[in-house]
């Protein structure tokens, strides 16, 4: 029962849910760009809690995925693309799919104690990520590197560690609960 809901599926379904959970992120980053900080840069991401909870409930792989197709669908679609992208911010937004993925299962996340696991190896994985993207914003010239920096780190960082453990509570509700979701996929 802690194993991730993808263990066990074939490649194409394996696929298809990093498919989904990518488009998924993306639009949901997407719907949140309205919020800028550093216009063309870095924006208040309400929803950048769904890559640590993909990789939780998924696993590590469609977590980073996740994460990094997420945002470069979010960046091609919204108009923030840049040489960035496809490299620093691809990485470390996939991290933070791939981290929590690593660290937390499902059947953690069915006490207090496995939420905060949750929440912290989140906001740890959030805090890996932003001077990797900080450091690709300020390559191609988008603001400095600390100017980047510091709005990273809260503009992701507080969604990240607040969101990541209320929705896993609201989707793993009770351990009969995550029996059901595990034996659904």
């Amino acid at each position: 029962m802690g194993k991730s809901v993808v263990e066990g599926l074939s490649i194409s379904r394996k696929i298809g849910r990093v498919a989904l959970a990518g488009a998924l992120t993306g639009a949901a980053f997407l719907l949140s760009a309205g919020i800028p900080l550093v216009p063309g840069a870095i924006h208040f991401r309400i929803f950048a809690f769904l890559p640590c909870v993909i990789g939780i409930l998924y696993g590590p792989v469609t977590g980073f995925f996740a994460g990094a197709i997420g945002n470069t669908l979010w960046a091609i679609l919204g108009g923030y693309f840049n040489l960035a992208t496809p490299i620093t911010d691809l990485f470390g937004v996939g991290l933070t799919g791939l981290i929590p993925g690593l660290l937390v299962k499902p059947k953690d996340c069915l006490s207090v104690g496995g939420l905060a696991k949750a929440a912290i190896v989140s906001l740890v994985s959030g805090i890996i990520m932003c001077p990797i993207v900080a450091l690709g914003m300020d390559v191609v010239g988008a603001a400095p590197f600390m100017v980047i920096l510091t709005f990273l780190l809260w503009a992701d960082n507080i969604p990240i560690f607040f969101g990541t453990p209320l929705l896993i509570k609201y989707l793993l509700p009770s351990e009969d609960a995550l029996h059901k979701f595990l034996k659904r996929y």
